[in-house]
């Protein structure tokens, strides 16, 4: 199928124009594989999208709605999005239709950055449990929680939630989240950066070759903004060198 009849073509686009990298690695992913791993990839950046990263929250709420409704659907073999054509019904759907929606609803900050994963580890219990049964390896959930909370950044900063950031972190560097989406906070981004990667778990093994290359994809953008070097993937040739050790590790 060529990318101009491919119905999930438009949403794969919308994933990897925000993780570039993945894109990259595409190639290790065996071709009788790669719908799944495609389709994955999509449906996470639409659910992460629809539960953090819309401005209004009756849109979120009603977003998040429409997101559940489908996971259900899935459950029962009808699913009406491209992206979820793929995927099979026999997968604990509605655990991840409910993280969701509860995701969503949220209005906590996190005093730290323990209470911080723990905020997520609802919905990243639920994607690992969907990733277990997708590519027969379960991925560690702190992975999945740090996932979540990485990519909160940078664009979170001016959202609701303000990117989660704890407040014992703003607290710590004198700062407000105003001031750090206006360029303030280098040193609390940085500190940030240290606290997630510490919590990032070493690569399980088995793992499975999405989750391995997100991983690592994630330890090195973290070790970049820990460094003080941005919110911006490592470029295209490092990512493609990183990505064939990441699939060869398997």
């Amino acid at each position: 199928m060529t990318p101009a009849t491919d119905p999930t073509a438009h949403f794969v686009d919308k994933w990897h124009r925000r993780e570039p990298e993945m894109a990259l690695a595409e190639v290790f992913c065996p071709p009788e594989r790669r719908p799944v791993f495609r389709a994955w990839g999509a449906l996470l950046h639409e659910l992460r999208e629809a539960t953090f990263e819309l401005s209004d929250a009756r849109v979120t709420a009603a977003k998040s709605q429409w997101w559940a409704e489908e996971l259900l659907l899935v459950a029962r073999g009808a699913g009406r999005h491209p992206v979820c054509a793929d995927l099979p019904p026999s997968l604990p759907w509605a655990t991840l239709a409910r993280a969701v929606m509860e995701q969503a609803s949220f209005d906590g900050r996190p005093a730290d950055t323990a209470q911080a994963l723990q905020q997520v580890a609802p919905l990243a219990e639920a994607i690992a449990a969907i990733e277990a049964g997708l590519h027969e390896a379960p991925p560690p959930v702190g992975a999945v929680a740090v996932n979540l909370l990485l990519h909160r950044l940078p664009h979170g900063l001016v959202a609701e939630d303000q990117a989660r950031l704890p407040l014992g972190l703003l607290a710590r560097h004198g700062l407000t989240v105003a001031q750090v989406a206006e360029g303030q906070g280098e040193a609390l981004l940085r500190d940030w950066a240290r606290e997630l990667l510490a919590a990032l778990p070493a690569p399980a093994r088995p793992s499975s070759l999405y989750r391995r290359l997100r991983s690592g994809f994630d330890r090195a953008r973290l070790q970049r903004l820990a460094a003080g070097r941005g919110f911006d993937p490592p470029p295209a040739p490092a990512s493609l060198w990183r990505a064939w050790r990441l699939a060869r590790s398997g």
